[in-house]
């Protein structure tokens, strides 16, 4: 965690006094990602596990599927940078090259929305869950990121099944925290079908698409979903539940999978 914060010196001021301290700061991370050796993206990040954070970016952009593709990869931590070969094909025409950008560490510029996007498959389960277990489940997520207890800066993702949390990501970006899970997910193997997303950030239509990619029902969020996030959410058939805080939740879509 201490690789991820920076310490500050501050002047506090309150009612009584004001006192010198020091405070830690989320560091914010700059990490350019190479495909086949043409630069691809810059994503503001945090500097932490950035070899998921590269595959799980590829990974949700329709560019990568499986870790068998992945013919070369090389990470470099301290220049920022990760130079990752795969097979030549229509997943890496130049199209999507022109579409390079700089990513906001919480906006949703971080996505090119394309024609893989558009054909994402509806997500078929039969997985159930209640309100009790959702409500555990973020208790348990909430205390979960000490770097966020440290700074209060950054964005969590966890990945769960019907009794545990399986994998906890922390970011300064939301989407970043999510594709550090899915990139660890596809690297070692780890299943995502039926499979529950916890999220600390807003819900939009960019993050439906992530999840619905790897096969993901339901995905919870302590934040709320934006209108076009609803309506994504409709249409994948992922059943999205937001504002969850105490004993208390909204089911925006797809309610059947919440047993009374």
């Amino acid at each position: 965690m201490e690789d991820e914060v920076e310490r500050f010196p501050v002047l506090r001021f309150s009612k009584e006094d004001r006192i010198n301290a020091e405070l830690a700061v989320a560091k914010e991370f700059l990490f350019t990602i190479f495909l086949n050796d043409r630069e691809l993206v810059t994503l503001i990040c945090s500097p932490g596990n950035l070899r998921y954070l590269a595959v799980g970016f590829l990974a949700s952009e329709g560019l990568l599927e499986s870790k068998d593709e992945i013919k070369k990869m090389k990470v470099d931590d301290w220049l920022g940078t990760a130079h990752i070969e795969i097979e030549e094909g229509n997943k890496t025409n130049d199209s999507f090259f022109n579409k390079r950008l700089i990513a906001s560490a919480c906006g949703g510029a971080a996505t090119f929305y394309s024609a893989a996007d558009a054909a994402t498959p509806k997500v078929e389960s039969s997985v159930k869950i209640s309100p009790d277990y959702v409500f555990a489940l973020v208790s348990e997520f909430q205390h979960g990121s000490r770097l966020y207890l440290a700074t209060h800066g950054v964005h969590s993702a966890a990945l769960a099944d019907g009794k545990d949390i399986l994998i906890f990501s922390e970011d300064i970006g939301r989407h970043n925290a999510i594709d550090k899970i899915f990139g660890k997910c596809l690297l070692e193997d780890i299943p995502t079908n039926d499979r529950i997303v916890i999220s600390s950030g807003r819900v939009s239509s960019e993050i439906l698409h992530k999840v619905a990619k790897r096969g993901i029902p339901i995905i919870v969020s302590i934040s709320v979903p934006t209108s076009l996030g609803l309506k994504t959410a409709d249409k994948l058939g992922i059943t999205l539940i937001g504002s969850v805080r105490g004993k208390k939740m909204n089911v925006y879509t797809n309610p059947d999978r919440i047993l009374s």
